[in-house]
């Protein structure tokens, strides 16, 4: 069966989400992912243990990134950023949350010329050495983050990205990356990170069959991340969903918007469930 999430409210978000959420429970959504703050919120934490208790709510929580780099190969800065996490996985363990999402990192080089400069290649070759030094040391604050995260019994997955100097921009490397880590860790397929890396969404569900868990779903023109709403009328998206059913029947489709807001309506959001569910059906009725 499949499961839908959205992008939850922050605490200083909250507004009438308390008048909207028995509307999305009621169309179909399950789950929300919350994003971790920056310093514990008792009262906060409370409310969203509230709306998991009264509504049936899964819970998953984003865990922060803005300047945390799980990839470092200084080890004195990953500690420091696998300490935040662990405050991250915390804040999940403190609201019930079953699912930690995480970036793997970035080489903090953005010098990269284009193809046509003639530093390109020597550049790119350079750029790949420390990709590989920091994939090294995002594996070992990662496989630390699921260690301490099974032990709470919460999940924990890996989101790909976009950017030259950022990690995971391929179906390749997120494949060789993830045969690091062990099985219980998996994968979350940000479709509009693929389309602005380039790399089409199908051909990461396809690499990675089987390790994807947790999808973010929203679209972009493939330049940058305005995370619009993935509207299903587009064929792309539907391809993407059937493909996902198809390959990572577990993974949980999570519209990485927040309800209510400017990209998305909520009338858009209760009508999505069922449209999940038509384009589903379709397929069904392709292979009679």
């Amino acid at each position: 069966m499949v499961a839908f999430g959205f992008k939850g409210p922050n605490a200083e978000q909250v507004g009438d989400a308390e008048s909207w959420l028995p509307d999305l429970r009621a169309a179909g959504f399950s789950w929300m992912e919350i994003r971790a703050p920056e310093t514990p919120d008792p009262t906060w934490e409370a409310t969203l243990r509230e709306w998991r208790e009264r509504y049936g709510w899964s819970l998953a929580v984003h865990a922060r990134f803005f300047g945390v780099n799980l990839s470092s190969p200084n080890p004195r800065v990953r500690r420091a950023a696998v300490e935040v996490a662990l405050e991250d996985l915390m804040f999940a363990a403190r609201i019930g949350a079953r699912r930690l999402n995480v970036h793997a990192g970035d080489v903090n080089w953005y010098d990269v010329p284009p193809p046509h400069h003639a530093a390109h290649a020597t550049m790119v070759c350079e750029l790949n050495r420390l990709r590989a030094q920091h994939l090294a040391a995002a594996a070992v604050s990662i496989s630390e983050i699921g260690e301490a995260a099974r032990a709470m019994g919460i999940e924990v997955v890996v989101e790909n990205l976009y950017k030259p100097w950022e990690l995971l921009c391929t179906p390749e490397e997120a494949h060789a990356f993830l045969e690091r880590l062990e099985p219980s860790i998996g994968f979350t397929l940000d479709v509009g990170h693929a389309r602005i890396a380039g790399c089409s969404p199908i051909a990461f569900i396809e690499t990675l069959n089987g390790r994807i868990r947790h999808m973010h779903l929203h679209w972009n023109d493939g330049h940058f991340d305005t995370h619009d709403f993935p509207d299903l009328s587009n064929p792309d998206l539907q391809e993407i969903i059937r493909a996902s059913m198809r390959l990572s029947p577990q993974a949980l489709l999570v519209i990485e918007i927040l309800p209510g807001s400017s990209n998305g309506r909520l009338e858009q959001f209760c009508e999505w469930p069922a449209q999940v569910s038509a384009v589903l059906q379709t397929e069904d009725v392709k292979k009679i």
